[in-house]
């Protein structure tokens, strides 16, 4: 049927505005829109009839359907609405793995080497140091701890300007792989200083495989746990 004929101008006046109002059958108005493409008298007749409507529609007030038309119509979409599970609180930074991968960096046992060679006491049988490089997030070492495994401390020297903030201290932890941190003091200010342990090095530091230092107030955490940032952290190097 050709719409654009002059005689079937009505018909599809009366076809255009059923379009457009929407009460068009479904095949009737696949139908028009398939001619549309094509033939430029339908294509306008719609078109007119749509922007003639087009003021009607905006002065209709918004209305918010009922969930059950939203949930119908995601059922016939096939869309799950329920909502997504919450995902699990983060557990405390000592537990993620992201936290451990992170003391695996390159390159910051390299700096062994360098920074203990000054002030490490030589090895010998019952004296092989335990060396611990602590580094920050971008894997500059901050501060090296050593000890003798005899030694009853962990002597710590700063690199560089490492220093905790004014009216703050450096507190060092221990780091058990299951348990939460072990406070082994603040670091006292100064270039080459001693944190005390309470037994032998080797004894003390048994099954911990890294250190970290934390940033808190003047006397250390009052919680028993890390308050302030992590700011370093190492693994425990073992010469022996």
């Amino acid at each position: 049927m050709n719409l654009s004929h002059p005689d079937r101008r009505d018909r599809l006046d009366r076809l255009a505005a059923e379009y457009a109002l929407g009460t068009s059958p479904p095949l009737v108005r696949r139908r028009l829109a398939a001619i549309a493409r094509g033939d430029r008298v339908v294509a306008d007749a719609l078109r007119q009839w749509e922007e003639r409507l087009a003021p009607l529609a905006a002065g209709v007030p918004a209305i918010t359907p009922a969930p059950r038309v939203w949930a119908r119509i995601a059922s016939k979409l096939g869309i799950d609405m329920r909502p997504a599970p919450a995902p699990p609180p983060p557990g405390p930074w000592w537990g993620r793995v992201g936290f451990w991968r992170a003391l695996t960096v390159s390159g910051v046992v390299v700096a062994v080497a360098l920074g203990i060679a000054k002030f490490a006491q030589p090895p010998g049988p019952d004296v092989a140091p335990i060396v611990v490089v602590l580094a920050g997030a971008d894997a500059k070492p901050a501060l090296i701890a050593t000890a003798s495994r005899l030694d009853r401390y962990l002597r710590i020297k700063p690199v560089g300007n490492t220093a905790p903030a004014a009216g703050q201290v450096f507190e060092l932890w221990a780091l058990p792989q299951a348990s939460p941190p072990k406070s082994l003091g603040v670091i006292p200010a100064g270039r080459v200083v001693r944190v005390p342990l309470t037994a032998p090095a080797d004894e003390s530091l048994s099954n911990i495989p890294a250190l970290a230092v934390s940033l808190e107030p003047p006397g250390g955490s009052p919680t028993g746990q890390p308050t302030g940032p992590v700011l370093y952290s190492g693994t425990i190097e073992r010469m022996f």
